[in-house]
């Protein structure tokens, strides 16, 4: 029960002694109400009953003396007097009966044994809707004879009705009056307190939107609310101040994060055991990993040091680094080379690192140092001239090959040094080519210091100037072509006529064994034409051997005006020539060698002389089937010399074309 009490709310407490006082006030009262009233209107319907029995039993004695039924019997009916009287029963001394009164239609139980007791102790008895009376009739102090009294109950019930009505009055009054009283409890005690206490479950739980309490009671509970009000507004200055303060450090802090994390370089703080406990946004870029990645990571598993366990001994003797360049590999086993930087923090021991990825610099550095290592070993000569045409740098094979020092070109351009004609002659076409292509090449001949032209292959690159975006700066490469020129000079007289600067015997050979084996495999034609020239004994006997080679120069510049590209004209000895004409038929034969007779025939003038010579052609078309050369250059020799003998100035096609 203490428990059930226990658990209850303050209200339901307050409330629960109003009820019960009410309840119990009810009971009482109704109780002694019910008591005192049904007795004492026991007492007077008995008594009542009795005086009037009394009065009837005195009636009676001459009636039973005399054995009078009759007269019995009519006095008996003076009880229909009260209406309460529904029998009445006389019994002589002998019990038995000598007269009766009873109510028409009322059913009368007979008493039981205990009312039989009763009536015999008491004289009355009271069953559950009837009393049971006993009145004797006595002459002389003698019982004479005995009145049996049945009362019925409906009086009583009227008046029980009667008292119930009153209760029920009674408990609306105290109900009210109850309402009343737990409506003045809830006001002035109820109220305050859930006020006061919703109050401080809003304050316990922070919630936005706190009561305000208005303490209007001057007792206990109003000091107290008043003693709230007041924790609550200190409280509330110190809640002020603290997030102030939070305020002002989460400022501080997000700054400090915010700088943290814009800056460039890795920055993240380790424990005394290595374990990373934080890393900025640059960490994760430099080291291309995850924040996820990065929880519980050792700095030695993330830097992985060429000398292996470096870091351990750094973090084991509590070594600060100071811009130490660190060669590493990365978690893709790349090289990649750190710059790192470590202080102790004050708290917990932990170290800050700052790690500034490398890589890219020494790259370059390496890059750079190549490039100076190339640049200063090259042997070609290298110059640098910037947006303006001032020489910046030059690479010792300048002065090698043009004899010019370095001193004498930096700072200068280099029309004030060289007297370069020709390349002062292409610097439009160069600076377009630049700005087109970004390059331009070409073979100069330009004059050294010592005055000697040197065959140059000059290479200009376009570099991108730091200044303005369409100005640009120039890096010339310069390389010897001395030697290739003399290679090729003396390749070209290996393989060409020194005195009309055609193929010779070697070339045409050479050129044949590829035009038979392309034929051979094309199934292409193509012609041989042997030329032999009329009448060139009769000028080198007649004029000389200077009007002779006249003769041969002008001859071999005619034949290269009638052939393609891909053709070739040789000279083999003397007045002898052979074409190979490529890709062709007879009748395009037939139109070349007339060309050719028509323009051979023309006059040379030598110290004004005209000077004449003919030519017999011999033309043989060759298919895929021949291979042998000396056998396609005899068989057209033969239609040569069948043209000769023709009457010469003619050609004449070989029997197999």
């Amino acid at each position: 029960m203490l428990s059930f009490i226990n658990n209850l709310s303050i209200k339901n407490k307050l409330i629960l002694p109003i009820v019960i006082f009410i309840a119990v006030t009810f009971v009482t009262i109704q109780s002694v109400n019910y008591t005192v009233t049904f007795e004492r209107e026991k007492e007077s319907l008995i008594q009542r009953v009795k005086v009037l029995a009394q009065g009837v039993a005195y009636n009676l004695q001459a009636a039973i003396l005399f054995e009078d039924k009759s007269s019995a019997q009519e006095i008996l009916s003076a009880f229909v007097a009260d209406k309460d009287i529904v029998r009445v029963k006389l019994y002589d001394i002998n019990e038995q009966l000598f007269a009766s009164y009873q109510v028409s239609n009322t059913l009368v139980p007979r008493p039981n044994t205990d009312e039989l007791n009763d009536i015999a102790d008491h004289q009355f008895a009271i069953s559950e809707n009837f009393i049971f009376l006993l009145v004797p009739v006595t002459l002389d102090d003698a019982v004479i004879a005995n009145l049996r009294v049945t009362i019925s109950k409906e009086t009583f019930n009227t008046i029980l009705t009667n008292i119930f009505k009153v209760a029920a009055v009674y408990l609306l009054f105290l109900v009210i009056l109850g309402g009343v009283l737990v409506k003045l409890v809830q006001r002035l005690i109820i109220e305050p307190m859930f006020d006061l206490n919703e109050a401080m479950q809003a304050f316990v739980e922070r919630r936005s939107e706190q009561p305000k309490l208005v303490a209007t009671n001057h007792d206990e509970i109003g000091d107290l609310v008043r003693a709230f009000n007041t924790m609550l507004e200190r409280l509330q200055h110190r809640d002020n101040q603290i997030n102030f303060t939070l305020d002002k450090l989460q400022e501080e802090k997000s700054f400090a994060n915010e700088v943290i994390e814009t800056v460039q370089h890795s920055l993240l703080v380790a424990d005394e055991k290595g374990f990373i406990v934080h890393a900025n946004a640059a960490t994760r870029d430099i080291f291309k990993c995850t924040e996820a990645f990065l929880e519980n990571l050792l700095i030695q598993e993330l830097i992985a040091t060429k000398q292996t366990g470096l870091l351990q001994e750094v973090i084991d003797a509590n070594i600060e680094l100071n811009d130490e360049l660190l060669e590493t590999t990365d978690l893709f086993n790349s090289k990649r080379w750190l710059r790192v930087s470590s202080r102790s923090l004050s708290k917990h021991g932990r170290i800050l690192y700052a790690i500034q990825d490398v890589t890219g610099i020494e790259t370059a550095m390496s890059r750079q140092r190549i490039a100076a290592g190339v640049f200063e070993n090259s042997k070609d000569g290298l110059i640098v001239l910037n947006s303006s045409n001032v020489i910046t740098m030059v690479n010792p094979a300048v002065t090698q090959l043009l004899g010019y020092h370095a001193d004498l070109l930096v700072g200068k351009t280099p029309f004030d040094v060289f007297s370069w004609q020709q390349f002062s002659s292409l610097m439009p076409t160069i600076r377009s080519s630049l700005e087109n292509y970004g390059q331009w090449q070409g073979e100069v001949w330009e004059k050294s210091a010592s005055g000697t032209l040197v065959p140059m292959f000059v290479k200009v690159n376009r570099v991108s100037s730091d200044n303005e975006k369409d100005e640009f700066d120039m890096v010339l490469t310069l390389s010897d072509l001395s030697n290739v020129k003399e290679m090729e000079r003396l390749e070209h007289l290996a393989h060409h006529d020194a005195l009309t600067g055609l193929a010779n015997r070697a070339q045409l050979y050479k050129v044949m064994d590829d035009v038979v084996t392309s034929s051979h495999y094309s199934n292409q034609h193509f012609a041989v034409i042997y030329l032999d020239l009329d009448g060139f004994k009769h000028v080198n006997d007649n004029y000389g051997h200077d009007a002779g080679d006249e003769i041969l120069k002008a001859v071999s510049s005619r034949l290269l005006s009638q052939v393609r590209a891909g053709d070739l004209v040789a000279r083999l000895s003397g007045d002898e020539f052979v074409l190979i004409i490529k890709q062709t038929n007879k009748v395009l034969l037939a139109k070349l060698a007339e060309r050719l007779l028509e323009l051979i025939g023309q006059e040379v003038t030598h110290k004004q002389r005209s000077l004449h010579v003919g030519a017999s052609l011999g033309i043989h078309l060759v298919d895929g089937s021949e291979r042998d050369i000396d056998v396609i250059l005899k068989v057209a020799d033969e239609a040569m010399y069948q043209a000769k003998r023709k009457g010469k100035g003619q050609f004449v096609f070989s029997r197999d074309s």
